[in-house]
């Protein structure tokens, strides 16, 4: 029996040192390696200034072509637009880039069904992990329920997030291949014609978004101009009225909900604009914030 014990409990001590050695062998290659995303990239990235940025979900990254901008305004740009972002992962990554000094003259951010939401993306959160070390993420991490193990238990978070930050993903970034979305202006065209619908918007509404509040602050804080819009829609969504109401709670916000409504081989699907319609937006948009910043 004693023996049995002596066993047992060598399994678990060489389990433990398994899970930790895996766990700082995951860590430094998310740290170090060529960043696979735009949150590994923030984290990475310090002492750099953009003249714009384009923060929000899917209506953010495949609709902004910060390369064309580029072309047209001779400004730098960066497309921080992550699928199914909500401003509260926006908030903590704009907080992150204040801490590496990563600055930016304009902010522009996507607001439409992400304005009735709150907290972060399950998404996000996974990408947060491989940095725990970092205040802002560990602050973040221990309103999770289960704080207790990302602290205690070694390799507990990769196993949690394994589909997002597992071993696929460690083997990928290990051996720098090359990411689905472009990285450097973080443009993600869609292409395509289509007005699908895909979900739908909430049936109940808000007036006020706490995060979009704290971003406002920082914005001012790092005297940083901040425009707000809204993407377009196809007509077929229900309660896009709610949308176009947005103005009686944001004033200043830049609405282009029905901009294509007349437009439908712009469409991927009902919330999403292919590649062409992406780069007719993007010229609107930019047309309409320079406007704003003379």
């Amino acid at each position: 029996m004693k023996q049995f014990l002596l066993y047992i409990l060598k399994i678990i001590v060489a389990l433990i040192l398994m899970m930790y050695t895996f766990d700082r062998i995951y860590s430094t290659t998310f740290k170090n390696k060529n960043p696979r995303n735009k949150v590994h990239k923030i984290l990475q990235l310090e002492n750099k200034h953009y003249d714009m940025a384009f923060l929000g979900s899917s209506r953010t990254e495949c609709h902004v072509d910060c390369e064309l901008i580029e072309e047209i305004t001779g400004k730098s740009c960066i497309n921080l637009g992550m699928s199914g972002a909500s401003l509260g992962d926006m908030l903590i990554l704009l907080s992150l880039a204040e801490t590496n000094n990563i600055t930016f003259e304009s902010l522009a951010i996507q607001i439409d069904y992400n304005f009735y939401n709150t907290g972060l993306s399950n998404t996000f959160k996974a990408n947060l992990v491989p940095f725990i070390q970092n205040p802002i993420v560990k602050k973040e991490l221990n309103k999770d329920n289960d704080n207790f193990y990302y602290n205690n238990i070694p390799f507990y978070r990769y196993m949690k997030y394994d589909k997002i930050v597992g071993f696929r993903e460690f083997f990928a970034t290990l051996f720098n291949k090359k990411p689905r979305s472009e990285i450097k202006f973080g443009f993600n065209p869609k292409k395509g014609q289509g007005l699908a619908i895909h979900g739908k918007l909430p049936d109940s509404f808000v007036h006020t978004n706490r995060e979009l509040e704290a971003i406002k602050e920082l914005a001012e804080r790092n005297e940083t101009k901040l425009h707000l819009f809204t993407a377009p829609y196809c007509q077929n969504i229900n309660n896009r009225i709610k949308l176009l109401e947005l103005k009686n709670d944001i004033p200043t916000i830049l609405s282009y909900v029905n901009v294509f409504d007349n437009k439908e081989g712009y469409f991927f699907d009902c919330a999403h604009l292919n590649h062409e319609g992406a780069r007719e937006f993007t010229k609107i948009l930019i047309k309409d914030i320079s406007k704003l910043s003379e």
